[in-house]
């Protein structure tokens, strides 16, 4: 009987338990993230909506940052747009990586083919930054 418990004593104590878990079950621990330098993977462009009038497009693309996957949504009509880098729905950890401006402008810019313009906005909440924006302008593109 001592053996049982101090083995129960000793799984409770390392394994955090929830209550919508079964006592001894423990919760795994987020995935480790790395810093490393931006990477926009290789993939032929998404195809623009079709229900969107021409000189219009809106573009999702799955872009890997820190050794995460992170959904950057390109909007644009005429030669004016804007890129928000975002977390996807079914993400684990529902806040963006550290990012500084300059990675990020360099991340809309080669994924968009545009100029970044204005400034830089962030939307933080309770969980953290959970998306970045910039204003796009695509007057050389549309040329």
């Amino acid at each position: 009987m001592r053996v049982f418990l101090f083995a129960a004593a000793v799984a409770a104590a390392g394994a955090p338990v929830s209550s919508s878990f079964s006592a001894g079950a423990a919760v795994p621990p987020p995935p480790s993230v790395e810093a490393g330098p931006l990477q926009v993977p290789e993939t032929a462009p998404a195809p623009a909506v079709a229900a969107e009038p021409a000189g219009r497009a809106v573009i999702d693309k799955v872009v890997q940052l820190q050794g995460r996957e992170l959904t950057l949504c390109l909007v644009r009509s005429g030669s004016a747009g804007m890129a928000v880098l975002s977390v996807p729905e079914n993400s684990v950890v529902p806040s963006l990586p550290e990012i500084s401006e300059t990675e990020f402008l360099e991340l809309v810019t080669g994924a968009s083919g545009c100029r970044a313009d204005g400034e830089v906005r962030e939307v933080a909440s309770q969980r953290g930054t959970i998306a970045i924006s910039a204003g796009l302008d695509c007057t050389a593109a549309a040329s």
